[in-house]
């Protein structure tokens, strides 16, 4: 009998346990109060801090809140240090050290920084951001000393929290959190966050929580990092394409037709694509993975129809060329030669050389076309890609954009001529409300994603054709299409 009651115990503790760890870590809905400022995790609870209340307050996993009034005003972020089990409250001139289980404050460190915007731990260093000048100073508990720190280049930076070996520094002029190496200050990537009005910022995992003083929300932003890019948010698309074009060959058999389809890549992924026409099959067209239909007898000549529709998935994408690929001044791979029109030695150059022909083309030119000579001039790859543009429910306007290839770093995205206010010579973005439809696969532009050759002998043919997209109603089964 006591057998068979410890076996129910224990299988009563295993089922509890995985209904506990089944739960994301930080899965917690937080009601933040009038005036909410700062946001950092204990591995346990939540914490922010309210500056009219002048209180730092504790959320439970549960949801449940405990305030702790510590009686100064001007609280301006706070921090969980792991290693010391002490809360470090940031207010006017003063960073406090407080006990978590109790509220009661047992130091207090001195700051020359009258508008602290934040503070974070990392091991033995508390990185404190003064929000007037946007610098940030590095503060040695052991020695009790400053030194060191960076300026960085936020207008309105409002929080800083240390997560995954980097500084995240959250921005309320654009809305953007910033990742920087701690070490030299640099931007190594950033991610879009929901809002503007940002006071506060803690990561957990592939999460970033973020405090919106405006709604008095805590939003949640999932991303990917990579040691290439940063990636934040999704849009779904369901895509219908049709194109009419026409073939005028003096006889259609043995010839084929091909279709490229969007590109699966960092920034979208295509699923569940469908032509009207069956006999079109998976094939390899112009060297990628594309659709193709042998002709026969029985195909018509002169005008004719496709139709296809997709899924889109996008995100927004930002890719940050650091130090660390430009080292590696890797040659341009041969098998780029189609997308190059001049041939030139990558170890000839200086580190940002090519980045800086980039940055400048884009300075100095007006128009697509001329954007491109320049850097195929510079002996750059360029892709060429056609692109929609979604805003809203409307259907999507087309647009021109271009890849560029890097050397040693890979391709990036150039999604207008003229540089974002995020971009520099070393960031590019692309955001979610673009989808690319086709892309050439020579540094020449296709005029459609539909190509001709009259045998299999023969190189591709682009053709010409009349391009017309619609934006298909949400929970349309693309499947049964």
């Amino acid at each position: 009998m006591r057998k068979l009651i410890f076996q129910i115990f224990i299988l009563l503790f295993l089922i509890i346990s995985l209904s506990i760890h089944s739960q994301e870590e930080g899965d917690v809905d937080i009601q933040l109060t009038e005036s909410p400022y700062g946001l950092s995790y204990d591995g346990t609870n939540f914490w922010f801090a309210d500056s009219k209340r002048r209180a730092i307050i504790r959320v439970d996993p549960s949801g449940r809140q405990e305030a702790f009034n510590l009686g100064i005003p001007f609280i301006a972020g706070l921090n969980f240090d792991p290693r010391e089990g002490k809360l470090f409250v940031a207010s006017k001139r003063v960073v406090l050290k407080v006990e978590p289980n109790t509220g009661g404050v047992t130091e207090r460190i001195q700051v020359p920084i009258d508008k602290i915007g934040g503070i974070a731990n990392f091991q033995n260093y508390l990185y404190i951001l003064d929000s007037d000048t946007g610098k940030v100073s590095v503060y040695d508990k052991g020695t009790q000393s400053f030194f060191g720190g960076f300026l960085t280049d936020r207008s309105e930076p409002k929080d800083i929290c240390f997560a995954r070996d980097s500084l995240w520094i959250t921005d309320s002029s654009d809305g953007n959190v910033y990742r920087y190496d701690p070490t030299s200050g640099k931007i190594t990537g950033s991610i879009r966050s929901p809002s503007k009005d940002i006071r506060g910022i803690a990561i957990l995992g592939s999460r970033i929580y973020v405090v919106d003083r405006t709604t008095r929300e805590v939003k949640k932003i999932s991303f990917v990092e990579t040691d290439r890019f940063l990636a934040s948010g999704e849009a779904t698309y369901l895509i219908n394409v049709k194109i009419k074009y026409s073939l005028d060959e003096a006889s259609l058999v043995g010839g084929v037709l091909g279709l490229l389809p969007p590109p699966t890549t960092e920034h979208q992924r295509i699923r569940n694509l469908k032509t009207k026409d069956p006999k079109f099959k998976g094939d390899m067209v112009m060297g990628v993975r594309a659709l193709s239909k042998k002709l026969g007898i029985d195909d018509p000549k002169g005008s004719q129809t496709l139709e296809y529709h997709f899924e889109a998935r996008t995100t927004n994408v930002r890719y940050y060329v650091l130090d660390d690929f430009l080292k590696k001044k890797e040659e341009i791979p041969t098998d780029l030669a189609a997308f190059t029109k001049n041939r030139v030695s990558v170890k000839e150059k200086a580190g940002n050389f090519f980045l800086d022909k980039i940055f400048d083309a884009r300075l100095f030119r007006s128009d697509w076309d001329s954007l491109k000579k320049s850097l195929l001039d510079s002996g750059l790859p360029v892709r060429p890609v056609r692109s929609l543009v979604f805003s809203g429910n409307s259907n999507p306007s087309f647009k021109d954009t271009l890849d560029i290839y890097i050397p040693s770093f890979g391709w990036v995205p150039l999604a207008s001529v003229k540089p974002e206010k995020i971009e520099s010579s070393r960031a590019y973005q692309k955001g979610e409300d673009m989808v690319d439809l086709f892309r050439s696969e020579a540094w020449a532009a296709l005029p459609s994603p539909i190509l001709f050759k009259a045998k299999d002998s023969e190189i591709w043919k682009p053709l010409p054709a009349e391009i017309e997209v619609t934006l298909l109603p949400k929970g349309t089964d693309l499947s049964s299409n």
